[in-house]
């Protein structure tokens, strides 16, 4: 008897192929789903409080948090003297999180490599916190301002704050291949197919009480809402 992969390659080939292509579908059909399920659905934004933002470039959302409000202070974690330039450092802070080998390795997305692709599909304990300072931001097309109460910002301080892995001095780690204004931190998290950059952001907003989906794996399930 001939085995089947030899006498039918082609067969194995597209067969495999179907395989992916048909959890792919799932997994994109579940992240639509999910996003679409509101957690936190009697929020609205507040009278009075503090404005922050969420921020896309189209395939990973950020946060945008002044760095002093309502009583919380950034300060003690994201400090002047960890930039090169110290007088990059901003009134707030563009906050995201990731897949270490991605941000190490690719600047631009053109520049992912497809290893640091399967580790985070897999899932990989290597994350980092990236900060990007800003000097008062406005809203732009890409960028989505919402005004939280008092209490949710102190509640999303929180959060982001747990996202930090503290070591020695809160080391900061610098990559060359972005601008000045730009640093990133050892993080808490393992990022997967599941946790991804925008489902932390997800998170971090629903920890806030703040209207999102239940799960928002993709850029547009987050954006969605704002």
């Amino acid at each position: 008897m001939k085995l089947f992969w030899i006498n039918s390659p082609w067969t194995a080939v597209r067969a495999i192929a179907g395989w992916v292509l048909f959890v792919a579908g799932i997994y994109m059909a579940s992240a639509w789903i999910g996003s679409s399920i509101a957690a936190n659905n009697n929020w609205k934004p507040a009278s009075k409080g503090i404005d922050i933002f969420v921020e896309t470039n189209g395939v990973h959302v950020s946060i945008i948090v002044p760095m002093a409000a309502a009583g919380e202070d950034m300060g003690d974690l994201i400090r002047p003297e960890h930039l090169s330039d110290p007088d990059l450092y901003g009134t707030h802070a563009m906050i995201g999180w990731g897949h270490a080998g991605v941000y190490r390795n690719a600047r631009t997305w053109a520049d992912v490599r497809a290893a640091d692709i399967g580790s985070a599909v897999i899932g990989s304990g290597d994350s980092l916190l990236h900060i990007y300072h800003l000097i008062r931001p406005k809203p732009l097309i890409y960028r989505k301002k919402l005004r939280i109460s008092d209490i949710e910002y102190r509640r999303l301080i929180k959060s982001i704050r747990a996202s930090f892995k503290l070591g020695s001095n809160n080391a900061p780690i610098p990559y060359a291949a972005y601008g000045p204004n730009n640093i990133f931190y050892e993080a808490n998290g393992r990022y997967s197919a599941i946790t991804t950059c925008n489902e932390w952001t997800g998170q971090m907003l629903r920890r806030a009480g703040v209207k999102v989906g239940i799960w928002t794996p993709m850029p547009g399930g987050v954006m969605k809402w704002f």
